[in-house]
């Protein structure tokens, strides 16, 4: 048998695929962790979108209700709904920032993947201040606060990294009469 009848790739063609691979490998990881941000910075938007827009439709039905009183699933973990008065019977601190946030996070059983945050629950609605709108371990986090004195319901979010960047901060406010 002839030797000079074998084919078989040589060092530097295997080296030249290698690195070739390599290449395109290292071009799909930075595209596909481009990807997966800007994704998380969506659904944080669209969180937020979605805590106004049933924060609205909550005001709206305690003001359409016959009997001033709404459905919500008020306890961490607990499907049961609880009719609670909208103006009567109620601590409206704890209305907007707990019974409220807790309806929502019991409804739709949102999680929050965008922060790596490790401790408790990891539920996307959740009470606080808006200083926690510029801290970064709350980024995606949708907060409800409610301020007794002048009676505004504030909520904000942290959709993207730095959060002191108000640029990266959505807010919305409104009165409660």
């Amino acid at each position: 048998m002839n030797s000079k009848n074998k084919k078989a790739f040589t060092l530097i063609e295997l080296l030249v695929v290698v690195a070739i691979i390599g290449i395109l490998a290292a071009v799909g990881v930075v595209a596909y962790n481009g990807y997966t941000n800007s994704a998380k910075v969506s659904v944080s938007k669209s969180n937020h979108n979605t805590v106004v827009k049933k924060l609205n439709l909550l005001i709206q039905e305690c003001h359409l209700s016959p009997n001033s009183k709404v459905k919500l699933k008020m306890s961490v973990y607990n499907k049961k709904e609880y009719e609670k008065g909208c103006w009567y019977d109620v601590n409206t601190y704890l209305f907007f920032r707990e019974y409220f946030t807790n309806d929502l996070n019991n409804s739709i059983e949102w999680k929050n993947n965008h922060t790596k945050e490790p401790w408790g629950r990891n539920y996307v609605a959740t009470s606080g201040d808006s200083w926690a709108c510029t801290q970064e371990k709350y980024i995606g986090y949708v907060f409800v606060n409610y301020t007794t004195s002048t009676k505004k319901i504030d909520v904000c979010t942290c959709i993207d990294s730095p959060c002191s960047n108000s640029s990266n901060v959505q807010s919305y406010q409104t009165q409660w009469q």
